[in-house]
């Protein structure tokens, strides 16, 4: 079994193959919900069952009302040495006191294909012997797991399960990364401290102060004090520090399984090897994971607010997107004033990113970009809204071949990543009836971007001017309405859709009411059952030096069952035949 912080590039790559594994054991449950995650969100965890955890930690932890994990396992000397490791008796009480009882395996090792089921199944048989119930968070011993335990821990129950820092860090430091709920698939949630002897109160801060903008902070412990592994122990007194601290500072302290409030039970990543290779590669050139845009001016901040106020945004969403601290944050959303809705006109604006615009499968679409995404309102539920993201990709011929010559996330490398080439920033601006976007890429391509709305359907356009020294081939585009937000669409299924060569629709679950989204020169119509959206991608023709090429888009909203008519209907529209 290959340990993760071993693994090369090719044995990356060889992961890919256990994916439809891993999904296929967690499915896709379709209940959402999740709370966006506040500031100073703190997970407590202890492992190896020491009695100081009971006799020291016990004691404070319910004194400051925090919660906390303890993973328990009968390896070592547990059976023998009462002087270092808890009694049954004692593990239940921590239960009984509102603690949650993990599993650890029973004898500390890493799970095998042929000793998962014993290693798991012994301390959930021990739990509900002494009254607790089977334990559905997990962490691996010694840190160290690999992608095949995944659909083993699925199989046994367990829903969160806790990894150490690596392979982001190494082992040796403590040192470790946030949570990123939605990104980091919940049985591979990272650590972002490991509490060591040597640690100063430097290393706790660096761990604890990464819990902000939507990251949750895990800490790991072993004994205050571990008489048994002095090289993981943490002083009494220290920890006492450690947990004063976050109490006089007013951190939420929970335990491991009290991440279901910030997990959607439908997001589990299609690719778990993935988010962690990008986190790796972004801390290695010095990047923030952020993409938070700091308002220049206080009327860009009301301007901001304004939208996101509209778009129902809490004080911590609107941190993520704009990257104010939390008092600021506050005045300014309690000051904002929402959007009106225009009389005779669906209502479209910028989309002011911080929140997700997916869900399901969000490391198909990391830390993306809002100049490309507009959100078109719901005639039916003003809480609701689509994200148009307009074009999420843009695939071009390149002498090296087949290229992105952008993308609107992070996901795959585009040709200016592969040269280490930072595109600016673009935002949309107003302009008669709409918004537009420019963008100019390297090579001196522009792309233009408009939309319009008007009472029944939104308009969109998009224009490639190709001012390069070469013609520009094999131009396929992506154009994704993501659903996310739109209740009674947002089925992670393709059964509520409908396509044909160009117009697609997705449905309410009684089909009686229909989102029509449809592309000229649409290379292809489709919608994925892991993240709710529906895509008609069209296909610019070749563009030589000097010229442009216009591409029309639609959106609109019908009641009505005759949904295969609405599609002709739309496949009729002057506004989407060739110019």
């Amino acid at each position: 079994m290959l340990k993760l912080d071993r693994l090369s590039n090719q044995n990356w790559i060889s992961w890919w193959k256990l994916i439809p594994a891993i999904v296929a054991v967690a499915g896709h449950d379709a209940s959402y919900g999740a709370d966006p995650v506040p500031d100073k969100v703190v997970v407590l965890t202890f492992d190896d069952s020491v009695r100081s955890q009971f006799e020291v930690a016990r004691p404070l932890l319910k004194q400051y009302g925090f919660g906390a994990t303890f993973f328990i396992t009968e390896g070592f000397e547990f059976q023998k040495d009462k002087r270092n490791y808890m009694t049954w008796e004692q593990i239940r009480q921590l239960h009984q006191d509102g603690f949650e009882i993990g599993n650890h395996t029973r004898d500390h090792v890493a799970l095998t294909v042929d000793n998962y089921k014993e290693q798991l199944g012994s301390i959930a048989a021990r739990c509900q012997e002494h009254g607790i119930p089977a334990p559905i968070s997990y962490a691996y011993p010694g840190n160290t797991f690999s992608f095949e335990m995944l659909p083993w821990l699925a199989e046994q129950g367990i829903r969160f399960a806790r990894r150490g820092g690596t392979p982001e860090f190494e082992y040796a430091a403590g040192k470790g990364v946030a949570l990123e709920p939605g990104l980091d698939h919940p049985l591979l949630i990272p650590t972002a401290g490991d509490a060591r002897p040597d640690w100063v109160f430097d290393d706790f801060l660096r761990a604890v102060l990464q819990a902000e903008l939507g990251r949750i902070s895990v800490l790991q412990f072993h004994g205050v004090p571990d008489g048994a592994h002095d090289w993981v122990s943490t002083s009494a007194d220290r920890f006492r520090v450690y947990m004063h601290y976050l109490k006089v500072n007013g951190f939420k302290v929970i335990a491991l399984r009290d991440l279901d409030q910030y997990i959607d039970k439908g997001m589990k990543p299609k690719d778990p090897a993935g988010v962690i290779a990008d986190r790796r590669d972004m801390l290695a050139k010095g990047l923030l994971r952020s993409d938070a845009r700091l308002p220049q001016t206080r009327r860009e901040t009301s301007y901001w607010f304004d939208i996101m106020k509209r778009h129902g945004y809490t004080v911590a969403e609107t941190r993520m997107a704009s990257g104010l601290d939390a008092g600021s944050a506050s005045l300014a959303l309690a000051k904002a004033r929402t959007e009106r809705v225009k009389r005779g006109q669906l209502q479209v604006l910028p989309y002011p990113g911080g929140r997700h615009p997916r869900i399901g499968f969000r490391d198909g679409e990391i830390r993306p970009q809002r100049e490309t995404k507009v959100s078109v309102f719901s005639p039916w539920n003003a809480a609701d809204y689509i994200v148009l993201d307009i074009p999420e990709a843009i695939w071009s011929n390149t002498p090296s071949g087949r290229e992105l010559l952008y993308l609107a996330h992070k996901h795959i490398p585009t040709m200016w990543d592969k040269r280490d080439i930072v595109l600016a920033e673009g935002e949309w601006h107003t302009i008669r009836g709409g918004y537009e976007s420019v963008r100019v890429f390297p090579n001196n391509v522009e792309l233009q971007t408009r939309v319009w709305s008007n009472a029944v359907s939104v308009k969109m356009e998009m224009r490639l001017t190709n001012n390069s020294k070469n013609i520009l081939t094999g131009l396929y585009t992506q154009n994704c309405a993501m659903l996310a937000k739109m209740t009674g669409f947002n089925q992670q299924t393709t059964d509520n859709k409908v396509f044909t060569p160009m117009a697609v629709a997705c449905g309410n679950p009684n089909g009686t009411q229909w989102i029509l989204y449809a592309w000229q020169a649409c290379k292809r119509g489709w919608g994925s059952d892991l993240c709710p959206c529906l895509h008609s991608d069209p296909h610019f023709p070749d563009i030589p030096v000097g010229e442009s090429v216009v591409l029309r888009g639609w959106l609109s909203f019908y009641e009505g069952t005759e949904i295969h008519k609405a599609l002709d209907n739309v496949n009729k529209l002057s506004w989407l035949q060739s110019k």
